[in-house]
């Protein structure tokens, strides 16, 4: 079933300097780079490692080649193989997250429409129209970083615990009465990752919240749920994808959490 390691991802701060760091330094071979990923040789067997800067992507994460992934999924009773989510598809086959009977977590990978698409693509295990696409060049559009950041050093409490909370609302309000036409809180709340990924949120030390105590079941099944995008936390906060977690994970809770205290839990269980 698992023939080799397809690929590796990791996420770096540059990609020029990483570039010539693995190839000059490390001896790999490059295949292809573009503005946000470089694809490197990883040993004879067909393997790559991945690096990139786009934030819609894993930091880390390894896939596992398949033959087919649908087919996989169509004998998933027979193999005992409990799919996180369905079949997606990426840019040269079909992707999947899978657990075994023993709890281990894979993604799998397929290579199945490899010649339609072309040699040239860059696998990046990335589905046409993916959840956040598009939102980064808006947010960087449609605000003022000087601005968000006053705001936010005024609030005094830590971008990890902000959401869902009357201090985002507050900081959402401010800020957003001095732009026109106003971004929403989802793109409010990229801003403010994109300023923290570029260093320059002020340090406000620790969340003042705590994740609220529930069973390891529980745990795994917010695990289960998040499926891939449990790599890519940060983005879920005001999206639609999130409110169905919400949802969803409230339905076998004897007390419903509040959506803050849901975010405070995937933040948790994500590091």
């Amino acid at each position: 079933m698992l023939r080799r390691i397809d690929r590796i991802f990791i996420r770096v701060p540059g990609l020029p300097a990483a570039v010539a760091y693995y190839r000059d330094v490390m001896g790999m071979t490059l295949i292809q780079q573009d503005g946000r990923l470089a694809t490197f040789k990883l040993g004879d067997e067909g393997s790559e490692l991945l690096l990139h800067t786009d934030p819609d992507l894993p930091a880390e994460a390894t896939y596992y080649l398949v033959d087919d992934v649908r087919d996989l999924f169509a004998r998933r009773a027979e193999l005992k193989l409990h799919f996180i989510s369905a079949p997606k598809q990426a840019a040269r086959g079909y992707r999947a997250t899978v657990r075994d009977p023993f709890g281990t977590v894979l993604l799998i990978i397929d290579r199945t429409t490899e010649q339609s698409a072309g040699k040239a693509v860059a696998e990046d295990a990335k589905a046409p129209g993916a959840l956040f696409a598009g939102v980064e060049a808006d947010t960087k559009s449609r605000g003022k970083p000087d601005a968000l950041i006053k705001a936010y050093e005024a609030l005094g409490r830590t971008a990890d615990d902000l959401p869902y909370t009357p201090h985002f609302e507050t900081l959402y309000k401010d800020y957003t009465s001095q732009l026109d036409p106003s971004p929403t809180r989802q793109e409010v709340w990229r801003q403010l990752l994109n300023l923290r990924k570029g260093g320059k949120l002020p340090k406000l030390g620790e969340a003042r919240s705590r994740p609220p105590e529930v069973s390891p079941e529980d745990k795994q099944r917010l695990r289960d749920m998040l499926g891939e995008d449990i790599g890519k936390r940060d983005r879920l906060p005001y999206t639609e994808r999130f409110d169905k977690l919400v949802d969803e994970f409230n339905t076998t809770q004897q007390r419903p959490l509040s959506p803050h205290l849901v975010w405070r839990l995937v933040a948790t269980l994500a590091k």
